[in-house]
């Protein structure tokens, strides 16, 4: 079984258009338009990416907030036992 090979193209008015059809000016916009293409899919990722620590770390801040004054409260306790 051999593989097919597709090549890159764009669609125009419904028509797929090779990249080797195209003019060699319209060639390299096309490229221009994939390196755009990736970099836009690149930076989503990257936020996605951002968007997890900044709600990792809020979540933290919420935790230690709401838990640690309980933990502080019940250390004080048992060092105020503990000097009886």
């Amino acid at each position: 079984m051999t593989e097919e090979t597709q090549k890159p193209y764009i669609t125009i008015d419904d028509v797929q258009i090779n990249i080797d059809d195209l003019p060699e000016e319209a060639q390299g916009i096309f490229g221009r338009v994939q390196r755009l293409t990736q970099k836009r899919a690149n930076l989503a990722l990257d936020l996605e990416e951002i968007q997890a620590g900044i709600n990792f770390f809020t979540n933290r801040i919420v935790n230690i907030v709401n838990g640690e004054g309980e933990q502080e409260s019940a250390a004080e306790e048992d060092e105020a036992k503990s000097e009886i």
